[in-house]
């Protein structure tokens, strides 16, 4: 071909290309009429959403939704302040909120915060969180139907692609995953600013490339891994290029080509830099912790193992989990089966090679999926697993193209035939229809989605802690103090899993964390020292393998803290030697994390009992700075105040406590002593004060009725003021109480 390419040639409407049966080109701008046109993708989003609306009952889990919408201080308030933190913060635990630069993300959260409704426990509701995610998703449906109406005339693919975008049951994690609300945000813009894209390549108006730039960089602040629409424009250009400039090689290097791609450079331009942003926030969140794990080699066969289940999991969604863990962490082998995979990998790529000239429609799809999934390939690892379904949610459009490729080459090769590959197609389709049904039903809470994980993937050591994360804290929400029996067979059941996760991976810190707060719950309810001291042992291992674990060096602190507590007026020498380790261990918690607060209250805490009571209420002035509600940080600090014989700053933080918690065991109790100390020193008002400590001691037992010590005291402060009755009374409800005792108080004062 000689002369001036032509800019902007398309297939089957320029130049002297044959349209044949497998090949469709680009859909006409003629008004087809409205329900012709959008009947069908009505009809596909009113399907999604009503596959997606079983969905709407699930929980929040603790699979980051935890992180995201529980404990997110930057969801709090709707103001100025709290949206330029995410966008421009100083502290990178804010702008690259869990390892991702998406300050769009975080402020849709924030609204979608303000509007949430709070449960009984005072925590948002997830449901309107998931509804909104459903809502993206379905946008994201239209906007796919349009851009692919807009490539083929025939209505076969924007159907077959729409659909199976909107059901596919490996899009079950994106939608339904509150944490995942960057991959249906992101998505809807992506698809926006590739429709845009596609009018402006058609209509040649630079309104509509300037669109699509500003929509390419909100997606980008809505998840870096936006910048894969950059590559894709590529194959938008390769679709609408005439197959006679394919053929001929000059084409690629001529002028006129490079002419044609200068509308990419502010594409590029954004890329690079939210990829560099990407990489940091991965960076500041140790998300790149796992490269040390495998060779680089080895991370060859895991990038083309996981591209290839991504296909296979296409075509047929069984065994899906919410974490595909690698296959042998311990000793970092790589199976057979993941080599063999190599070779068909580097076939694929070889394939679309030499199919570029010959099959668009091939081509097209294959590299859709392999540009948008190259970079969530495990050649370069983040995080502790080989794929993840959410990576799928773009790439797999793709395969659906090739799918509708596949269907469309059947029809015409068996013409007679089509109304039974229509059928064979929704069968396809109806499975997975319940197949996804069913999947969101395994994301219905933590337990669910965790058991599911670990009875597919024995190996998920994360599965394993965050099931017994799981059951820990439902043990301590739902049965502590009220299910005694319940309760410990869930701790234990909890250390089982934790348990599991360390034989797994011998070095996982969290796991032994988590086990060691589980044995200590344990051995406050039982008193067995054997579960104290593998509690103690489980902290040290977690310390061992991560000498910057602050939580680690508090709770091994509170430990080391009652065995000092337990040799008071025993052993000075001991005493002594425990609370300098717990001090030691406080002290290095706050240098890690300034911001571990509850450390300020358990080193009070600590100081008040060793007698330093200055430097307990200073503890204790810190935190309440920070949570000045905190009913129990004035209780202790009133203790303290106490212990300064400071009696009516003592009253007072007591008086604020149970001001801010009527239900304050603790403040009433510490009230009572304060009470019986002013009772004796002041003889004169003695009577009134005992019968001040007396009434906080009643309101003790009214909160706790089973503690037989509070009858006992209450005895004490009978037999003080000369009520011999009462006070007998009380030390028979203190043994009933097993608060044995008060028995020697029985033989003293009521049996005569």
């Amino acid at each position: 071909m000689k002369g001036k390419y032509v800019r902007g040639m398309t297939l089957g409407t320029k130049g002297n290309a044959k349209e044949s049966p497998v090949f469709s080109s680009p859909l006409s701008e003629e008004n087809n009429g409205f329900l012709k046109r959008y009947l069908p993708v009505i009809l596909i989003i009113i399907v999604t959403a009503f596959v997606y609306s079983f969905s709407l009952n699930n929980e929040a889990t603790n699979w980051d939704d935890d992180k995201y919408i529980g404990d997110n201080p930057l969801l709090r308030t709707f103001d100025k302040e709290t949206v330029s933190k995410m966008f421009f913060s100083d502290d990178p635990g804010e702008k690259y909120f869990m390892g991702n630069y998406h300050p769009l993300t975080m402020l849709t959260l924030n609204m979608n915060y303000q509007i949430a409704e709070l449960g009984a426990n005072g925590k948002v509701l997830p449901y309107t969180f998931i509804m909104i995610n459903i809502a993206l998703h379905l946008m994201s449906v239209f906007l796919v139907y349009l851009v692919f109406s807009q490539l083929f005339t025939k209505r076969l693919y924007p159907i077959v692609i729409s659909l199976l975008f909107g059901i596919h049951t490996l899009h079950v994690e994106s939608v339904t995953w509150i944490a995942e609300r960057k991959d249906v945000l992101y998505t809807m813009f992506y698809f926006l600013s590739l429709y845009c894209y596609i009018l402006y390549k058609k209509r040649q108006k630079v309104m509509f490339c300037i669109l699509s730039i500003i929509i390419f960089i909100i997606s980008a602040l809505s998840k870096g891994q936006a910048v894969s629409l950059t590559v894709t424009l590529f194959l938008i250009d390769y679709f609408f290029t005439d197959e006679e400039l394919l053929r001929d090689k000059k084409y690629f290097i001529s002028l006129d080509f490079w002419k044609t791609q200068i509308n990419k450079i502010p594409f590029f331009i954004i890329s690079m830099v939210f990829g560099l942003i990407s990489v940091e926030a991965q960076a500041v969140s140790t998300a790149l912790a796992e490269t040390d794990q495998y060779e680089v080699y080895q991370r060859i066969a895991f990038g083309s193992n996981g591209f290839l289940q991504y296909i296979l999991r296409f075509i047929l969604p069984v065994k899906l989990a919410c974490l595909y863990p690698y296959p042998d962490i311990l000793n970092r082998t790589v199976p057979v089966l993941y080599w063999l995979t190599v070779p068909v990998f580097i076939a694929v790529i070889l394939l679309n090679f030499f199919m570029y000239k010959k099959d668009k429609i091939f081509t097209f799809g294959l590299l859709f999926f392999i540009f948008n999934i190259a970079l969530l390939l495990q050649f370069i690892p983040v995080g502790s697993a080989m794929y993840a379904d959410r990576y799928s949610y773009i790439p797999s459009v793709g395969l659906s193209v090739l799918l509708a490729y596949v269907i469309d080459l059947l029809i015409n090769k068996y013409k007679n035939s089509e109304k039974t590959l229509y059928g064979i197609f929704a069968v396809y389709a109806i499975m997975l229809c319940v197949m996804t049904i069913n999947r969101e039903k395994v994301w219905q809470n933590s337990r669910t989605l965790w058991s599911d994980c670990v009875e597919k993937y024995p190996e998920a050591v994360i599965g394993w802690n965050n099931l017994g994360s799981y059951i820990n804290m439902m043990a301590d929400s739902t049965l502590k103090k009220k299910d005694d029996s319940e309760y410990l067979k869930n701790k234990k059941l909890a250390i089982d899993c934790f348990t599991q996760g360390i034989k797994n991976k011998p070095d996982y810190t969290h796991a032994f964390y988590n086990r060691g707060l589980a044995e200590n719950d344990v051995f406050e309810l039982t008193s067995d020292t054997l579960y104290e001291k593998s509690a103690l042992n489980d902290f040290s291992k977690a310390l061992t393998y991560d000498l910057n674990f602050a939580p680690a060096f508090q709770s091994r602190a509170a430990i080391y803290d009652l065995y000092s507590e337990r040799f008071t007026n025993i052993n000075k020498d001991s005493c002594t030697f425990y609370f300098a380790l717990a001090l030691n261990d406080f002290n290095r918690a706050l240098e890690l994390n300034p911001n571990l607060y509850d450390v300020y209250v358990n080193r009070g805490v600590a100081y008040g009992k060793y007698g330093d009571f200055n430097r307990s209420i200073e503890d204790f002035n810190k935190y309440l700075e920070r949570f000045p509600e905190n009913a129990s940080a004035y209780s202790n600090r009133g203790l303290a105040y106490n212990g300064l014989k400071q009696y009516d700053l003592a009253l007072q933080d007591f008086a604020k406590s149970v001001e801010l918690d009527s239900l304050n065991e603790g403040a009433f109790f510490n009230r009572a002593i304060t009470y019986r100390t002013l009772g004796e020193n002041d003889q004169k008002k003695r009577k009134d004060y005992i019968n001040l400590a007396k009434k906080d001691i009643s309101k003790c037992i009214q909160i706790n009725p089973k503690n037989g010590y509070y009858y006992y005291l209450r005895g004490i402060y009978a037999i003080n003021i000369d009520d011999r009755e009462g006070a007998c009374e009380d030390f028979h409800s203190a043994v009933e109480n097993n608060y044995p005792n008060a028995q020697n108080l029985i033989n003293q004062f009521c049996n005569k």
